[in-house]
């Protein structure tokens, strides 16, 4: 699991609830967990779930709604973390949206160093083949 999950996750409660994100608190417990399995089927252990609100809060999407809370407790998405969420929910839709030609190409262009691979055992296995029949037909 990664950040934008989670910070999804937050947002479309505080949509699902008709919540502003400044209102929406959270802490990190097996509740937490299980409305993450619900919407995603994934199930990040308490420590993971730790370590990505650490780094999100390092990065300033998730702040503390009110002190003495716990390092992991009372936890509220900020403006700039509903941002990102908003930014990634809608790549990753558009992503899901793009006709069979993007998606064949896009495939091509994160795999293109498999394709020369395969590329040059083919161009080699050719050359290696012509070279054998060459051979064989002078002897």
């Amino acid at each position: 699991m990664d950040e934008y999950k989670l910070l999804i996750h937050v947002l479309e409660f505080c949509e699902e609830n008709g919540s502003r994100h400044n209102n929406v608190h959270f802490d990190v417990d097996h509740k937490l967990v299980e409305e993450l399995y619900d919407r995603y089927g994934v199930q990040p252990s308490i420590d993971e779930l730790k370590q990505i609100v650490d780094r999100c809060y390092a990065r300033e999407w998730l702040e503390h709604a009110y002190l003495g809370s716990g390092r992991h407790n009372g936890l509220k998405l900020t403006s700039k973390g509903m941002g990102v969420a908003t930014s990634k929910r809608k790549s990753e839709e558009l992503r899901k949206n793009r006709p069979l030609p993007k998606k064949v190409s896009d495939y091509i262009e994160d795999h293109k160093g498999l394709f020369v691979l395969l590329g040059s055992c083919i161009a080699l296995a050719g050359l290696i083949i012509s070279f054998l029949a060459k051979g064989s037909g002078n002897g």
